[in-house]
């Protein structure tokens, strides 16, 4: 039902119309600058269908501007999707059908963008496509196109940047030097971050990673018994001892950013009251600000009934656009559901 729902959708004709709020400069998270310098309109282009430009052969606003983000919007407004990706993207809005057309003009330059410093990934996990670095005709940036990156940063007046997408940041070996440039031109920019950490194994490394506003360390289990059946070829203890690392530098330099956040994707494996009570209690050794639980949007055989269905989880902690969340410590100015925003 789904399909035939997306393929009716993508076809037209449709009852209601469509915006994109990623499109119209509206969104804080997507637009994503990928590593080999094209640009997508969303953090799940795993295909490449997203793909409006590359920065190689246009500029930015040339990109935001150009015929095919238009079309994008024109089949949003007739109430199509654009792209696959729309059927499930947070961006998609609808609107009533007289109003698509409102939507073709006036939209604003990005407020704030994703920049995909690295493809790579340490990992493989369950359900993630990796397919996607054969679209990529670069794995990483160099540190050429950070210093680029960094410059249009500026000259936009972007202020929030969420340095990841379909790779692990820390998998660049230019990390640091990749975040002082950006700090370079860019003092006030406000730095968000997702990371499985295991790769955040060196004293720069960590250094560099206290610069960041907020990091999520995806952590999907309190055990190495019990993280690998998501996070294959994970490693709980490095992931867990470099969360704790970038909490005690964090201290160490007396900051209270970068809020630290445990990131506990919830599969029916990881679900049991014991897993999330030993993760709780993890949390607080390590010292982390909060720690959240996700959760695990799979297959009815991987998906845990529990997170939907039980007691526990109903009253585990507060609600928030992550799922659930448990503040462990409150940094100075920090509220129960902060966004990034």
């Amino acid at each position: 039902m789904l399909l035939n729902r997306i393929k009716k959708l993508a076809h037209g004709p449709s009852e209601h119309a469509f915006y994109c709020n990623a499109l119209q400069g509206n969104s804080t998270y997507n637009i994503c600058i990928n590593c080999d310098m094209t640009v997508s309109c969303n953090c799940q282009d795993f295909d490449g269908s997203g793909h409006i430009g590359n920065l190689r052969t246009h500029s930015f606003v040339e990109i935001f501007r150009s015929g095919k983000v238009q079309q994008f919007r024109e089949k949003l407004a007739r109430g199509e999707y654009a792209i696959p990706v729309c059927s499930h993207c947070s961006e998609l809005r609808k609107v009533a059908k007289n109003e698509g057309d409102q939507y073709l003009k006036g939209y604003d330059l990005p407020k704030a963008l994703m920049i995909e410093n690295s493809i790579l990934c340490n990992l493989s996990c369950r359900f993630c496509d990796r397919m996607v670095q054969k679209i990529r005709s670069q794995k990483r940036m160099s540190l050429e196109d950070i210093e680029l990156v960094a410059r249009l940063i500026h000259d936009l007046g972007i202020v929030d940047v969420s340095y990841h997408n379909l790779g692990e940041p820390f998998f660049s070996d230019t990390f640091p030097q990749e975040i002082s440039i950006l700090k370079k031109h860019n003092p006030e920019l406000r730095l968000w971050m997702s990371t499985n950490g295991v790769m955040a194994d060196t004293v720069e490394k960590v250094r560099a990673a206290v610069e960041f506003q907020h990091i999520y360390f995806s952590i999907a289990g309190p055990s190495q018994e019990i993280l690998v059946k998501y996070q294959q070829r994970g490693n709980f203890d490095k992931a867990f001892n470099n969360m704790r690392r970038v909490v005690e530098e964090r201290n160490r330099q007396g900051r209270t950013r970068p809020i630290v956040e445990w990131k506990y994707v919830v599969f029916r494996w990881n679900d049991k009251v014991d897993h999330i009570n030993k993760a709780i209690e993890l949390a607080r050794v390590a010292g982390v600000d909060l720690i959240s639980f996700m959760y695990g949007d799979a297959s009815r055989l991987h998906s845990s009934w529990r997170y939907k269905h039980s007691a526990f989880f109903k009253k585990l902690g507060e609600p928030s656009w992550r799922g659930r969340e448990i503040w462990l410590k409150h940094p100075q100015g920090v509220g129960n559901n902060e966004e990034k925003s």
